[in-house]
């Protein structure tokens, strides 16, 4: 009998950072037909899917690491992970790419517009979305980097799965609590349907959380779980499906086997990709404005939308890999020596904390 999915992403030769790789590259393909200035194409949706499967993978993984530490340890790493790369992404874009913004369209650049965007979007709020008219000319000349607003729910993500496992009742019955969750969610989001105005914000979370509760029930069941090829097939052959039926579909039905598929992958995939150094948040929060920068040249007028979406993601790469190493890592490090509290609960087996202990996941945008 095979090893459960548990007992397969337990270890630290499992494969979940390449799968963020994959899922961070995937969004920047998505990406690349509206910010390139290519006609729509419905494989755009691939960015959606990508983004609900950072969810999945968090709702994963971050359960897993609030099971095994207190709630201030918890917020501490949870905090360190995503605020650090967030805010020199926000300086890294107000400071160079609106620079050579500005320079290439001729339009100049103010700093007090910097100063504004990156004062306006620190508490992870995306208020501030251009920056003066540096993007004048872009075919979507709207904002810099419209990557970075799933951050926010991401966050809200992590403080609701730290308050609610904080409750002995809920650690204790979390099979049947995420369950409910998982279900009842996108229920809910389905039965709302299209929100107005600023509800549009609750339309989202609800979407995304979706995906993070089915995460969750899956750390539940991890024990329970095997990988399956034909339970992946089949469950790859269903997130299509209800991809091509549309997103109402997809964030319906399509949490659960995204989330199977996306677990099966990271404990069956033989790979050292993405093993050292987690790149994949710097490549979700950095892909937007190299792209950007490369619609100004004029990059996307003289390559296909699939060559405008590769070298996207070679010029990304480079700093994904210094925002890693120069604010990522660091941070992360900082806290290292910070306690582990083990808090077993009667449905779940609780492991020492592994490469699974999300101190490197995207969180995301995923």
């Amino acid at each position: 009998m095979s090893p459960s999915l548990g007992s397969a992403l337990s270890g630290r030769d499992n494969a979940l950072g390449a799968v963020r790789l994959v899922l961070a590259a995937a969004v920047i393909l998505g990406h690349s037909w509206s910010l390139g200035g290519y006609e729509d194409s419905r494989l755009q949706q691939v960015a959606d899917v990508a983004v609900s499967g950072f969810f999945a993978l968090s709702g994963y993984l971050i359960a897993g690491s609030r099971v095994r530490t207190d709630l201030i340890t918890y917020a501490s790493r949870r905090a360190r992970r995503i605020l650090p790369g967030f805010w020199v992404a926000l300086l890294v874009v107000a400071l160079v790419f609106a620079p050579l913004g500005g320079l290439v369209t001729g339009r100049g650049w103010e700093p007090g517009d910097s100063l504004d965007y990156v004062l306006g979007n620190g508490l992870l709020v995306m208020t501030e979305h251009s920056i003066g008219a540096t993007l004048a000319g872009a075919p979507s000349p709207g904002q810099w980097n419209g990557s970075l607003w799933t951050l926010m729910y991401e966050l809200g993500a992590y403080l609701l799965c730290g308050a609610l496992l904080g409750i002995p009742w809920v650690r204790r019955h979390l099979l049947a609590t995420s369950a409910v969750l998982a279900l009842g969610i996108p229920a809910l989001a389905w039965t709302l349907g299209d929100l107005p105005g600023s509800l549009t914000m609750l339309e989202s979370a609800l979407r995304l959380f979706g995906f993070f509760a089915a995460g969750m029930l899956a750390y539940a069941l991890r024990d329970r779980l095997r990988p399956s090829t034909p339970a992946a097939l089949a469950a790859t052959a269903l997130v299509l499906g209800l991809a091509v039926a549309g997103p109402s579909a997809l964030h319906l039905l399509g949490t659960l086997p995204l989330t199977y598929l996306l677990l099966h992958v990271g404990a069956t995939w033989q790979t050292t990709l993405g093993s050292g150094a987690d790149h994949s948040y710097g490549l979700y929060v950095y892909g937007w404005p190299v792209q950007q920068l490369l619609a100004l040249l004029g990059v996307g007028a003289l390559l296909p939308v699939w060559g405008f979406a590769a070298v996207s993601v070679a010029l990304t790469l480079p700093l994904a890999a210094v925002s890693w190493r120069l604010a990522e890592r660091p941070a992360l490090r900082a806290g290292r020596a910070a306690p582990v509290t083990l808090l077993p609960t009667r449905e779940m087996t609780v492991r020492p904390a592994t490469s699974l202990d999300p101190h490197h996941s995207l969180g995301s945008i995923r």
